[in-house]
């Protein structure tokens, strides 16, 4: 849909090639398409996620049995992509970092998490902690070991160096020139972790070998592919755009980002600077576009609820941030990438609520998003935003306006009717399309008469059986 705004023609595997909640990609299908894609159609530029040709997708990655060898074998082909296109071809690249979430819950685990996930999360932080010199208490460490059984210990450090030296590897492609940027995606993360030390490490030797510029590793996992077509957007421009930032909250950038271990104001520097955007401070100048963050002072909501040792942040007051991101609107000279961080899961609906009574505010959105993480959040409404300037500066049209349209009643259909409106009502239990469309209808209608948008026919389901996402489809 991205693509399509900017009115580039994007090129994608059949989807039977893709996996799903239980069941891996085809590695071996990706790859045979991906090499006979390239030698055909010669792309300008080539964007993977690797986790999906190494491991089969980012949940295999954490559940494959596979052994270090077997994945090691797979990167081989990557030195093969851009010998086998006769034009020069760009190639950037998505690598995740094995993640440990504080939870028992082994939906996208191996089955012992449910027994030891937070038992491991405590037990990796502690390494951490140990191995860059912090104190811990004494007998703390051997404690946290002893609470996992051995054997568990054993297979999740095995996976864990399997990755690792797989994304060591990938280092020695982007060295020699097969990956010109490489991103190592960092989902779900705490402050301390074998997954920081590992980030710590990989950035490190990045800039040992010489390769620092072309690599980087930040919060986030599933924009990434998106924040790397705008990235590949910006260098396909005849030039760069410049954009300004604004918080809703005077002090927002402070906030701490849930599930990140950092800051929403570092998680927006980082996804800025990957895709390859230019801020100005400068009161003065006149900005391509401004983006705007809303969020709130010291804590950020969520709407899910967190289990018992976290507190309820399902309903947070946002009053006062709501009234500054409208005035930031209403102010607005220049279109407006809006980030809607004051949640994590879902839009603030309080901010969606007035933007609906406001149809003239939302004529001045370039892109709008407020799903899952920040980084989720910030990297797609950046990768939105970026297509539509792009669309713009190269020959802006009406099939490309009908693709903006549906690409922001996607966003508000996903983020704001079923994550924060819908999906409560579900109590964690995945419905019919046919109920599913039944709840979804009126929310769907109030985004359509806000907008004045016009949409066709819309299908909506649970693709993978479960509450966590929803997909939004728009039919001819």
């Amino acid at each position: 849909m991205i693509c399509r705004v900017a009115g580039v023609p994007a090129l994608v595997p059949p989807l039977e090639f893709l996996g799903s909640l239980t069941a891996p990609t085809r590695p071996t299908g990706l790859s045979e398409w991906l090499n006979e894609t390239v030698r055909n159609r010669q792309p300008d530029k080539l964007l993977v996620c690797l986790d999906s040709l190494i491991y089969g997708g980012l949940i295999n990655s954490r559940r494959g049995e596979e052994s270090e060898s077997e994945i090691l074998n797979r990167l081989k082909e990557i030195s093969s992509w851009k010998r086998l296109n006769p034009k020069p071809m760009a190639v950037f690249t998505q690598a995740s970092i094995m993640r440990i979430s504080d939870n028992y819950d082994s939906t996208e685990e191996k089955k012992y998490w449910s027994r030891y996930g937070r038992e491991i999360f405590q037990w990796s932080e502690l390494l951490h902690r140990n191995a860059v010199g912090m104190k811990v208490p004494p007998g703390s460490l051997a404690l946290a070991e002893s609470r996992i059984e051995p054997g568990v210990r054993d297979d999740y450090q095995k996976t864990r160096r399997r990755n690792f030296k797989a994304n060591m590897r990938l280092l020695d492609h982007v060295a020699k020139g097969d990956i010109d940027f490489l991103v190592f995606s960092q989902d779900d993360s705490g402050e301390y972790g074998l997954n920081v030390l590992e980030q710590d490490k990989l950035v490190k030797s990045a800039l040992n070998i010489g390769v620092a510029r072309k690599v980087m590793s930040y919060p986030g996992s599933d924009e990434t592919l998106m924040a790397l077509i705008g990235r590949a957007l910006l260098e396909s421009a005849t030039r760069r755009p410049t954009a300004s930032l604004q918080f809703s909250a005077e002090y927002g950038s402070r906030t701490p980002s849930n599930y990140e271990g950092q800051t929403i104001g570092e998680t927006v520097e980082q996804q800025t600077h990957a895709i390859g955007l230019v801020l100005t401070n400068d009161a003065d100048a006149n900005p391509d576009f401004q983006i705007i963050v809303h969020c709130l002072e010291h804590r950020q909501g969520d709407h899910i609820q967190l289990p018992g040792h976290s507190s309820d942040l399902r309903l947070l007051s946002s009053t006062d941030a709501v009234r500054r991101c409208i005035e930031l609107l209403s102010k607005a000279t220049r279109p407006v990438i809006l980030c809607d961080v004051a949640y994590a899961n879902g839009s603030d609906p309080a901010l969606v609520a007035e933007l609906l009574k406001r149809p003239e505010l939302l004529k001045k959105l370039w892109s709008y998003a407020g799903w899952n993480t920040t980084g989720n959040t910030v990297g797609s409404a950046l990768a939105l935003g970026i297509a539509r300037w792009y669309s713009e500066d190269h020959a802006h049209n009406e099939a490309r306006e009908r693709h903006f349209q549906e690409a922001m009643f996607v966003r508000l259909a996903d983020d704001w009717a079923y994550q924060t409106q819908v999906r409560g009502q579900l109590n964690g239990q995945a419905v019919a399309d046919g109920k599913l469309a039944e709840l979804m209808r009126p929310y769907l209608s109030e985004i359509g008469s806000a907008s004045g948008w016009s949409i066709p026919a819309v299908h909506v389901s649970l693709p993978w059986q479960r509450t966590f996402e929803i997909e939004v489809s728009i039919t001819q």
